[in-house]
């Protein structure tokens, strides 16, 4: 039992020395809480579990890890009572308690520091947990199956709205349980506030208010996870009214609603400029022309704003972004497709090429996901028109990228990889990109910070047993001629090493790492069952993914609807609703749950309809925000008082930094000619120069199912190849590039400045900059030479690789 600070952990010993209550001072059986209530009979379930615990004994990082601590091992923050009594009273030949002589129980001599103990003091003699589990041995050490199977638990209040930093309150937790009797468990309880900066919290539920914002506190009772948002207004000047902020739709209803009750003011709407850069940036991965800017500054229509999104969600890089997006969300990772290697990029590009053909169409979001996770390769083909299918591919791939496999009902490279993926890999990932749930901690043991347990994880998993990767029954005649002949056809080694095996994805199971995973428990089978979903069952023969992907859809799932919405809302302004954006859990509460819904409501109701949401969502006030800040709202990072500056994507970075320079990328044999950065499927570019900038901007290998290998935060790398990358400077020297096109149509220097600043911040040059740069040209060596440097100052500024 280590000690640790962490609110996660436990309480450390100065902490326990608070709740005191002398051994000896009540009659047997009676223990005082630090709240009062006095617990006659002490419950193993109830209240034992509860301390332990509250302690930090079942913890991760003590006896509650995989490996328990010193040889003695409990469950992960007491989810199962069994096992751990068993480990208390039967281990070590039940040496751990002494009911001859309780204060001689290792259990108390060890937690106390009389005895040797790596986890440290975690509670005194005279504390009121000691002789709560003094009193337990001292009744004789029972434990009464199920007495505490918890029901549910209630928070008091459900939502703490204080009236201003620096005051206090009090949180009480009541526990119903499976008898139908409810106790108040608050002392029993761990406590930990997601942002200490804001709130803090002790572990009897007494709460401060240290700063204005709103965050929430998590509330642990023997692996049971409940969060409680808190809200801390910031303070009015005397004599202030909230203003009248005019609203564009229900988007911002919702926001500035929760923004009034914090008295966070939001900013004024972005200038022409500002929102035209940050739109385009977001939509189309581009920068806005000097023409685009000033077409639209001058354009007197009233409704000019929706007319650019419309236009620029038609644009076909705006497909292209999200195919990206999507690719990534999905595991489009190259090195991972089929052999052999030269074929994997193109492989890469058709799951790209896939994805951005049914965005560009605006399928429904429901369909798109239905074509990856039920995707056969075969489909409705027989095995030789499956086989005239291949050639056609394979053929096309020859040639170069374009190719008919986006015509294709289903995404069956999803599930085609070089390497076997078991079952529950299979799980982790499609939880992940579908539902927006992490489940790998669920993998060992109970989730520390969410409902799921390992059962929940092998039964979920157990879904995509039936998926093999092979060669079906019923195809493996034509496909083994096939793939002979095609051997035999190939003289040349290096040919027959190039060659594409003819397989499949079906339905069927028997493959590697596709055997159903057992009860971790009894290690019987174990069915498959959806995620906090029912259990699946179908035919022989039948596709268990159908069944999911209905109990998906479906109006009252909790994740799919939503994991999506709030991964657009991401994408739109940097920070989720819930934040990581695939990291849906009870600890990691929405930051608006109501604008949640509302969104999640909205898109079910259309049908899934990615460009409408994306519309109403661009179209709000709430994003048309300006990124200036006012005295109330300087502070908000996850309200959406103002737009936030935020990163590009790394693939962004790369085509906005050829459209400064206007000249085109080559990133090698891997890619596409003449195509933009988030054109390109494959993971990898051979064009080193490119897969540097690629990297240090925080591209994802697509490795795993985590959205977190997506790198958003900055570091010196990013600003030394700004800086000093010598492929950035020969851009200079190529003919016909921005500054040597742009001074040959452009005689005067201070037109030519504002056309510079237009390409590339969307804005005309301020009268400081004019001034500067009037005198940096006198000291020039030539004109090119002054405009060459105001470019590379340009795009060193924050204003320029970021998006706001």
């Amino acid at each position: 039992m280590h000690a640790s600070s962490s609110n996660r952990c436990g309480i450390a010993l100065s902490t326990c020395a608070l709740f005191f209550l002398a051994v000896g001072s009540a009659s047997a059986a009676d223990v005082k809480l630090p709240d009062g209530a006095v617990v006659k009979k002490v419950d193993f379930e109830r209240q034992l579990m509860g301390v332990l615990g509250r302690t930090g004994c079942n913890s991760g990082s003590c006896h509650g890890s995989f490996q328990g601590k010193g040889g003695f091992r409990l469950s992960l923050f007491g989810y199962d009572p069994e096992k751990d009594f068993l480990a208390i009273t039967r281990d070590s030949n039940g040496r751990r308690i002494n009911r001859q002589d309780p204060d001689s129980s290792l259990l108390l001599l060890k937690a106390t520091g009389q005895v040797a103990h790596g986890g440290k003091t975690r509670f005194d003699r005279q504390s009121w947990a000691y002789q709560l589990l003094r009193e337990w041995i001292v009744q004789g050490a029972a434990w009464e199956k199920g007495s505490g199977e918890v029901k549910a638990i209630t928070i008091t209040p459900s939502e703490y709205a204080f009236a201003k930093p620096g005051l206090s309150g009090v949180l009480t937790v009541q526990a119903t349980f499976a008898d139908g009797s409810t106790e108040n468990i608050t002392p029993l309880c761990d406590f930990r506030t997601n942002d200490e900066t804001i709130v803090e919290v002790n572990p009897l539920g007494e709460v401060k208010a240290l700063r204005p914002g709103d965050t929430a506190i998590v509330v642990s009772y023997r692996g049971n996870v409940l969060p409680v948002r808190v809200l801390v207004p910031t303070v009015a000047p005397a004599g202030f009214k909230y203003p009248d902020v005019p609203t564009f739709n229900y988007i911002d209803r919702e926001v500035f609603a929760k923004l009034k009750r914090l008295n966070v003011v939001p900013s004024d709407l972005a200038d022409d400029g500002e929102f035209l850069r940050r739109v385009t940036l977001d939509t189309t991965g581009m920068l806005p022309t000097a023409k685009e800017v000033l077409d639209f500054e001058t354009d007197p229509s009233a409704d000019k704003r929706a007319r650019k999104i419309d236009e620029l969600l038609a644009h076909p890089l705006h497909a292209a972004l999200w195919a990206t997006k999507l690719s990534d969300i999905t595991g489009n990772n190259t090195a991972a497709l089929e052999n052999p290697q030269l074929f994997q990029p193109k492989l890469s590009q058709m799951w790209h090429e896939w994805l951005r053909k049914r965005v560009a169409e605006n399928r429904p979001y429901d369909e798109i996901v239905r074509g990856i996770l039920c995707a056969t390769s075969r489909e409705n083909w027989s095995p030789e028109e499956y086989l005239k299918h291949c050639d056609q591919i394979e053929e096309e791939a020859k040639k170069g990228f374009a190719t008919s496999y986006p015509e294709r009902n289903t995404l069956d490279l999803f599930w085609r990889r070089q390497q076997a993926v078991t079952v529950d890999q299979w799980g982790e990932k499609t939880a992940a990109a579908f539902l927006g749930v992490r489940l790998e901690c669920a993998q060992c043991h109970k989730h520390p910070f969410d409902r799921w347990t390992q059962s929940d994880y092998r039964s979920y998993a157990n879904i995509f047993a039936a998926v093999s990767f092979g060669t079906s029954p019923a195809s493996k005649t034509v496909f083994d001629t096939a793939n002979a002949d095609r051997k035999k056809a190939a003289t040349d080694p290096k040919a027959a090493a190039n060659l594409l095996t003819i397989r499949e994805v079906f339905i069927g199971g028997g493959g590697k790492g596709t055997a159903p995973l057992p009860n971790p428990e009894t290690n019987r089978p174990l069915g498959p069952k959806a995620l906090g979903g029912p259990e699946i069952t179908v035919k022989a023969g039948e596709d268990p993914r159908v069944a999911l992907f209905e109990w998906m859809r479906r109006d009252d799932n909790p994740f799919f609807a939503r994991s999506f919405v709030n991964r657009t809302w991401g994408h739109y302004f940097g920070v989720g609703i819930v934040n990581p954006v695939d990291d849906f859990s009870l600890a990691n509460p929405p930051s608006n749950e109501k604008l949640l819904d509302a969104l999640a409501k909205d898109f079910i109701a259309s049908k899934f309809d990615i460009r409408r949401l994306e519309r109403t969502i661009l179209n709000s006030r709430t994003y048309q925000l300006s990124h200036l800040t006012n005295d109330s709202n300087r502070l908000d990072r996850k309200n959406y008082a103002h737009a936030y500056v935020r990163p590009l994507m790394a693939e962004v970075v790369v085509d906005v930094l050829a459209g400064a320079f206007a000249v085109p990328e080559d990133f090698g044999p891997d890619a596409p000619k003449d195509c933009h950065a988030i054109e390109v499927g494959s993971s990898r570019v051979q064009n080193v120069s490119v897969a540097y900038a690629l990297r240090v901007f925080g591209r994802p290998p697509r490795t795993t199912a985590c959205d977190c290998e997506r790198a958003t935060e900055p570091g010196l790398p990013q600003k030394l190849f700004l800086m000093a990358d010598n492929t950035l400077k020969q851009k200079l020297d190529k003919p016909n590039n921005r500054v040597k096109t742009l001074l040959a149509a452009e005689k005067d220097d201070d037109k030519a400045l504002e056309t510079l600043f237009l390409s590339t911040l969307a804005r005309r040059p301020q009268d400081k900059e004019r001034a500067a740069f009037g005198e940096f040209r006198k000291s020039a060596k030539t004109r090119e030479a002054a405009f060459n440097d105001a470019l590379w100052a340009i795009i060193n500024t924050t204003e320029f690789i970021f998006n706001h």
